[in-house]
């Protein structure tokens, strides 16, 4: 078989599929599901009481890889809708029972598969020549995701809690009144939208593309297409029809599993509401999902500037001056790249550095006082999109221990904070923390006087940093010589701070 083939299995709230895709072109070759899982009342139990479906499934999988003589594939599951602890027993009965180790995808890690998935639906349906702006309405299993891209390239990303708890909760709402039930469900989906509609402006040229819509898909989408066109009137109609079905008539008529059938008229009032708060001029529908983007992730890597757009957009949200992080950013990276025989960290250490420059004082928003754990705790509540949880894990305590109190009370490295980490980050996260708090300290008055660093390790196991610089960056000295010290301890290495005219060679 050809080297290019590829499998790829997902393992939503749904079911578990494998995908037998051509990594070339990334044509499905062919694709295997499993029988549908039940819908768990709580966190706990989803997934757990379908072990046996998975494993079987897995069983199956591994007949067909075999079919095709695949050795090279990667086995995903959505763990937006399980806690922690859950993963982790989960994932161990999957490995003793089958001997396949699971990747869980966090919310921000699905984010980023959808939005890379929207990128090839906006070249499927880009036939203009024209750049608009385009949405990226994604309705999945826990979360609406809305993705804004301008000129080919990715904007920005919002989302909406709408999973199993609020589907029950919508339920337990319109079974105790007697108006009609969708009135309930616009108010109740309008609430959680309306809080977009001051973050988002209307584009009457703007187009949408509408992902994982499984019913308006089985109305409109053709079968030799990945995406198409259809019109308000299409919708419209779609709408009007789905909106008097019950729940079995849904499934028959869409050919939807429970589940999915289940959330079809949430889904299709939010679609709704979308078009009217967007004010859109033209619509699409794709088959083209999570698995899409994780394929394209697989072709080609992870794409680093959708995931800097995703921190800069953070930094946007809560004030943070731009200019300094961005300098910031500058003289961490440098201080990183001319020593790697110091540090000897990976090269993908260097792009968790990168974000947490970008995103260390979002804190200062809430509280000016405790900024860098005020910005830990956003970061522990808000994944940066595509980081996994070890990622967002190292970017959060990166922030956290940027702070310089003096009462005693701040997290400090070898504290009993640090002390509780995962042994296997503690010492990335000194380092990298080292790194950052000397690059800070080198725009400390935020005015940018500092151009240029050079950076120079002498024989006898100092390190100069000159700054080349013509104005009084007094500030800057005094904060850097405050902040040195955890870089000095971790590494071993006196630290010393230089200023150079930008008129000397």
């Amino acid at each position: 078989m050809k080297k290019t083939l590829f499998g790829l299995i997902y393992m939503s709230s749904y079911k578990i599929q494998l995908n037998i895709v051509d990594l070339k072109d990334l044509t499905v070759i062919e694709k295997l599901d499993s029988p549908s899982f039940l819908q768990a009342d709580s966190k706990s139990q989803v997934f757990e009481q379908d072990m046996d479906k998975i494993c079987d499934a897995i069983e199956g999988f591994k007949d067909k890889l075999a079919e095709y003589q695949i050795k090279d594939f990667k086995f995903y599951g959505n763990e937006q809708l399980i806690d922690e602890m859950s993963a982790s027993f989960i994932a161990d009965q999957i490995k003793v029972r089958t001997g396949w180790k699971i990747e869980w995808l966090n919310g921000g890690q699905i984010v980023y598969a959808k939005v890379l998935s929207g990128m090839k639906s906006q070249a499927e349906v880009n036939d203009d020549g024209e750049d608009h702006a385009t949405y990226l309405l994604s309705l999945g299993s826990a979360m609406i995701n809305l993705s804004l891209f301008k000129n080919n390239k990715f904007e920005s990303s919002w989302s909406l809690a709408l999973g199993p708890r609020e589907i029950q909760e919508i339920n337990e709402i319109t079974n105790e009144t007697p108006n009609d039930p969708i009135y309930v469900i616009n108010d109740y989906l309008g609430a959680k939208i309306g809080h977009l509609a001051r973050q988002i402006k209307d584009n009457s040229r703007a187009a949408v593309i509408i992902q994982h819509a499984d019913a308006l898909n089985n109305t409109y989408l053709k079968k030799e297409n990945s995406a198409n066109q259809i019109t308000h009137e299409e919708f419209q109609h779609f709408y009007d029809q789905l909106i008097q079905m019950s729940l079995n008539d849904i499934m028959q008529n869409y050919d939807l599993e429970p589940a999915v059938a289940d959330h079809a008229i949430p889904n299709a009032i939010s679609i709704k509401q979308f078009l009217s708060l967007l004010n859109i001029g033209t619509i699409y529908i794709t088959d083209m999902s999570v698995v899409t983007g994780l394929l394209m992730l697989e072709k080609r890597g992870k794409d680093t500037d959708i995931m800097m757009t995703s921190a800069q957009n953070m930094a946007r949200r809560y004030l943070v001056d731009l200019h300094h992080a961005t300098a910031v950013r500058k003289f961490a990276l440098h201080i990183f790249d001319r020593l790697r025989k110091v540090h000897l960290l990976p090269k993908s250490d260097r792009e968790l550095l990168s974000w947490a420059a970008i995103v260390d004082d979002i804190g200062s928003f809430v509280n000016q006082a405790r900024r860098y754990e005020q910005s830990a705790e956003f970061l522990d509540d808000n994944e940066l999109i595509g980081l996994s949880d070890r990622e967002n894990e190292i970017v959060s305590e990166i922030c956290r221990y940027q702070t310089m109190n003096e009462d005693g009370s701040a997290p400090d490295i070898g504290g009993h904070h640090y002390r509780h980490l995962d042994p296997e980050i503690q010492l990335t996260v000194a380092k990298l923390s080292a790194i950052l708090r000397i690059a800070t300290a080198l725009d400390a008055s935020h005015k940018q006087k500092i151009k240029q660093i050079v950076i120079s390790l002498k024989k006898n196991n100092e390190l100069i940093v000159r700054a080349k610089t013509n104005a009084d960056i007094t500030l800057e000295r005094w904060s850097f010589n405050k902040r040195v010290k955890l870089f000095e301890d971790v590494f071993g290495i006196k630290v010393v701070l230089k200023q150079e005219g930008m008129n000397r060679q």
